[in-house]
């Protein structure tokens, strides 16, 4: 059979569909897509040619596609359990494009008919704990993993659900288990190593090594890289450690390229765009709750700890990382959602501020079950700092701030998929900490006091102290909890989830001096354009 390509044309949606079949058998993705695709054109009534094609959208993470066609399915099919399944597919999708208001809705829902569908509440523990509900994941995929025990994928959700919620032990047996069902499935290993410390006498470097003699140069191949980094690191092994992260970012900046000019452009058009928004009412009018804490910054600077700080606390839940904001602001201009912050803004003007707070406001009441006071960590949001703070007057911005070798040595040292494209070279790095540190600055004037500054450094050294301040910055009275994040409950779903699990801990003050040698090109870098001494600590500005 001839595989399908920009060019197949097909004479009938059963043509269509049984090529669709071979490629999905052959695991080429795209092939599928584009083959069910002209099968739901030429046969719209076809609820298998829709199904198909989101099925293939979604394990291409091409989410809003996929959700394009569950609702073409719905269209057409009268199933009751074909619809249930659908729908739950449906809330997957949602909140894979972090649409989580309506996810929730979705996979809250009462569904009786797929009660003892494993497949489905897998789906739904997968969604609920995307959303960053962890607890109301746990009995979908325990269900799940009960009855398709040698399903990695389900046992692997359940792994992700067990750390989020604090359950480490469960974790890693759980990881474990996977590996002795199916010892090729690699997001396996990674997730062992970082919640298990290696040690000379239990570690995974000799299967790590072996798996990445066998694999092809590719994404997996660097998946693997980045977790054997993490075992020699652990091992105190830094050369091999460094060899093997050079390695994996050298080509990984191949694959995913990045230029300072993008940043700059975006820069310059918020800039534009706050130079539009009006001055605040002297006594903004009461706004509904909840009152929402952004905790803004660059990734691997200490967010989620301080996130962690706020979820103690009995009156705030925290919400995670949400695309709530940028959306409801892109949506006013008349803009598609993706990328999340990008040059589109420029020339966008005369918005309407209020709506964009109401819708963002009605987003995060969903996800707040009732709080007064919710925290948004999504940390993106530095970009956005005066138009939250026009949008929402009630907000307090918390802009966590940590030592520039540390953050950009944690960012270096960690793969985050296809985001953050500046983090796999140290020129990238240093340049786009400068675009992050000039806007700041620039936001900084033009906010004055509703933007908070937390020092990393700071909080981890000196709890006690720096803790009240933060809360009494946010308008929190203090409490006591708030000084042991580690016993708090919820979702943890960032890769700190092991690392916040435990007391505040200064231990990580000046990480990156294990690697100095390595690392002096960025120190020289950072040093030229004003941001570290000769020493490689910051300059405050």
């Amino acid at each position: 059979m001839s595989q399908p390509s920009a060019k197949a044309v097909y004479v009938s949606a059963d043509a269509a569909m049984q090529s669709a079949r071979a490629a999905r058998q052959a695991n080429r993705w795209p092939e599928e897509l584009e083959a069910a695709e002209a099968a739901a054109r030429l046969a719209p009534e076809r609820s298998d040619a829709w199904i198909m094609v989101a099925s293939a959208a979604a394990r291409l993470n091409q989410h809003e596609r996929a959700e394009e066609a569950q609702l073409k399915a719905l269209e057409v099919v009268t199933d009751p359990l074909l619809r249930d399944r659908l729908e739950v597919d449906r809330a997957w999708s949602l909140a894979s494009q972090r649409r989580f208001r309506e996810a929730i809705a979705l996979a809250r829902a009462d569904r009786p008919l797929i009660a003892n569908d494993p497949i489905s509440r897998n789906i739904l523990g997968a969604t609920l704990v995307t959303i960053g509900m962890g607890a109301e994941a746990l009995p979908h995929l325990e269900f799940a993993s009960k009855l398709l025990p040698e399903r990695p994928d389900i046992l692997f959700n359940l792994a992700v659900v067990y750390r989020s919620i604090g359950r480490d032990d469960d974790a890693g047996a759980a990881a474990e288990k996977i590996l002795a069902i199916a010892p090729g499935y690699l997001p396996a290993y990674e997730f062992l190593g970082d919640i298990r410390k290696a040690t000379p006498a239990a570690n995974l470097v000799d299967r790590l090594r072996e798996i990445r003699g066998r694999l092809a140069p590719g994404m997996d191949a660097l998946f693997i890289d980045y977790a054997l980094f993490k075992q020699l690191d652990d091992l105190d092994r830094r050369d091999e450690a460094w060899t093997v992260v050079k390695r994996a970012n050298d080509a990984k900046g191949k694959v995913q390229p990045w230029s300072v000019k993008d940043d700059e452009a975006i820069a310059d058009a918020l800039r534009a765009l706050q130079k539009t928004i009006p001055a605040p009412a002297a006594s903004p009018a009461a706004a509904e709750p909840p009152r929402p804490i952004f905790i803004i910054s660059l990734p691997r600077t200490g967010s989620t700890l301080v996130e962690r700080v706020f979820s103690a606390h009995p009156q705030v839940r925290s919400l995670g990382e949400l695309e709530a904001f940028g959306r409801a602001l892109k949506s006013a201009g008349g803009l598609p959602p993706a990328p999340y912050v990008g040059p589109d803004l420029a020339g966008t003007a005369r918005l309407d501020w209020h709506a964009i707070g109401k819708a963002y406001r009605g987003e995060v009441a969903a996800l707040a079950d009732g709080a007064a006071v919710v925290t948004d960590k999504m940390p993106l949001n530095w970009w956005y700092a005066p138009m939250i703070a026009a949008a929402l007057p009630d907000a307090t911005l918390l802009h966590v701030r940590r030592e520039p070798m540390d953050a950009l040595f944690g960012a270096y040292k960690l793969s985050f998929g296809y985001a953050f494209g500046w983090s796999y070279s140290f020129e990238d790095l240093a340049a786009h900490y400068g675009v992050y540190r000039r806007l700041m600055a620039d936001w900084k004037k033009a906010l004055g006091d509703r933007l908070v500054e937390v020092d990393y450094e700071a909080l981890v050294s000196d709890p006690d102290a720096v803790t009240p301040q933060i809360l009494a910055a946010c308008g929190l009275e203090f409490d006591a909890a708030c000084l042991s994040p580690h016993k708090a409950e919820g979702t943890v779903s960032t890769p700190s989830a092991a690392q916040v699990r435990q007391p505040i801990t200064a231990a990580n003050v000046g990480s990156w001096r294990r690697y100095a040698e390595q690392l002096e090109p960025l120190r020289a870098l950072l040093q030229r354009d004003g941001w570290v001494d000769a020493n490689g600590d910051g300059v405050k500005a």
